[in-house]
């Protein structure tokens, strides 16, 4: 990894006419990124400004806004404008003094000024590459969320080392789909990219609507570097279902990385065979950043999320769940008793997994383990059962009490209209996992419904369920 006077380095030979950021109806060079970059950290330092809370939409000002809160020493909380009024103000108020920024903030309003070289080397040094940087709120499905803290250099540390792994380098063009306020719009699509000097398209968030013009904006910018989620793939598939974009991607060299939630094979192999390229899974937590990736020099092992980083240091406890010390380890919550989750120095993950010659599966969830007769039964593993048969297009299982009895419930999502593919289901699992992990109720559904990472949310499943919850 670079050393602290490296990253600046890095940052201050950025300072040119070459065009850094796309988007949908403009582009901008360095020059003007750093120059609007330099203006609003002015503004941020004669202001009162301590900490900053960004209720912000994707763009091209938010993305501006983490570099001018580099620039002048503040912590940035960004905060999805998506989430529950409720849950914002929640934050808010976990955050008293910090002031709050939108996307109609006079901030952004300023007159056309370039930062001359001199002037960027000023401000880049007096970065304070160890303080608290940012603090992200994850999206748990349970409860408030908590807020990690990161400074600066924990971020680029982790994209540093993740970059060097996966071959990232000038001639790639990154998408930025990814809500812009969760990790993975910031290390995955903004630092990492950065660092390794690619070009950025800021693209439309990604939703069902924008999917359908997904391939003619990454086709307009000439993106053949991709961060995107299974939940993504999966619309993606249903929407091109000629793959019309295989011709453009056949003629670059793309890096397709997937993340934020389990990949399944069928989706894995469906979307490889279709666009003619390879998907590289990768595995981190908001807290530990990038733990493991594929990499295209590396041979496909199924079901792996990927070799695990030099630099990450990942142990198994008796019960299987990860735990994982890095050089870029989380500063601590903003609002919960940090310590609860370690044990001395190793994060203690909640996921279960084993390595196998460096690579890394995760096998199920600590929380999720339904406890059926006595008997400790992962979710996950009948997840993987049921999800290999062509006429589930989605699956969620976890464990109910229904009758004062922890039960199995599967939620399905299939245009299969014969009945007996439950009983089908019940013998594959019976075969492959035990009659213990037999499904007591399957709940047939149009829709599954996700958190902003495109993870299930079982929480949510349950409460939208509980009348049909008869055995």
């Amino acid at each position: 990894m670079r050393t602290i006077e490296e990253y600046k380095k890095t940052m201050m030979s950025t300072l040119d006419n070459n065009v850094f950021i796309y988007t949908s109806d403009n582009k901008y060079t360095y020059m003007e990124f750093w120059s609007k970059a330099y203006v609003i950290s002015n503004k941020i330092r004669e202001g009162s400004y301590k900490d900053i809370v960004a209720v912000m939409n994707n763009g091209f000002n938010l993305f501006v806004l983490y570099f001018s809160a580099m620039l002048s020493n503040r912590t940035l909380i960004p905060i999805d404008p998506l989430k529950a009024e409720n849950e914002i103000n929640h934050i808010l108020s976990e955050n008293p003094s910090a002031e709050i920024i939108r996307d109609n903030s006079l901030l952004f309003d300023d007159k056309e000024r370039q930062v001359t070289q001199s002037e960027l080397k000023e401000r880049v040094n007096e970065i304070d590459f160890k303080r608290v940087y940012l603090i992200t709120y994850t999206s748990g499905s349970t409860g408030h969320p908590k807020g990690v803290k990161h400074s600066l250099q924990n971020l680029f540390a982790a994209a540093d080392s993740f970059g060097s792994a996966v071959g990232l380098g000038e001639g790639f063009t990154m998408c930025h789909v990814m809500p812009m306020t969760y990790m993975a719009g910031i290390l995955n699509t903004i630092i990492l990219p950065f660092l390794y000097k690619c070009k950025i398209a800021i693209m439309p968030r990604f939703d069902v609507m924008s999917a359908l013009s997904f391939w003619k904006d990454v086709e307009r910018s000439g993106v053949n570097a991709f961060w995107l989620s299974p939940t993504m793939l999966n619309i993606l598939l249903m929407i091109d279902k000629k793959g019309k974009a295989r011709e453009y991607l056949s003629k670059r060299e793309t890096l397709f990385f997937i993340g934020t939630a389990p990949l399944y094979e069928n989706t894995r192999t469906a979307f490889e065979s279709r666009y003619g390229v390879r998907l590289l899974q990768s595995y981190g937590l908001s807290e530990t950043l990038f733990i493991s990736t594929e990499t295209n020099n590396n041979s496909k092992a199924l079901s792996s999320v990927g070799r695990i980083l030099p630099e990450a240091d990942v142990q198994f406890g008796e019960d299987s769940e990860i735990r994982i010390n890095v050089p870029w380890m989380f500063l601590g919550y903003s609002n919960e008793e940090t310590n609860a989750y370690f044990d001395k120095q190793y994060y203690l993950s909640g996921d279960l997994g084993v390595e196998d010659n460096g690579n890394l599966y995760i096998t199920g969830r600590k929380k999720d383990l339904i406890i059926k007769g006595g008997m400790n039964i992962s979710p996950k593993q009948i997840e993987d059962v049921i999800i290999r048969n062509d006429y589930i297009r989605e699956c969620a299982v976890c464990g109910v009490e229904i009758n004062n009895e922890e039960r199995i419930v599967c939620w399905y999502i299939s245009s299969e209209k014969d009945p007996s593919i439950e009983n089908t289901i019940n013998k594959q699992v019976e075969k492959e996992i035990g009659k213990n992990s037999k499904i007591d109720l399957f709940l047939k559904v149009e829709e599954i419904p996700k958190n902003i990472n495109g993870k299930i949310d079982k929480k949510r499943l349950k409460e939208e369920y509980i009348n049909d919850f008869k055995i």
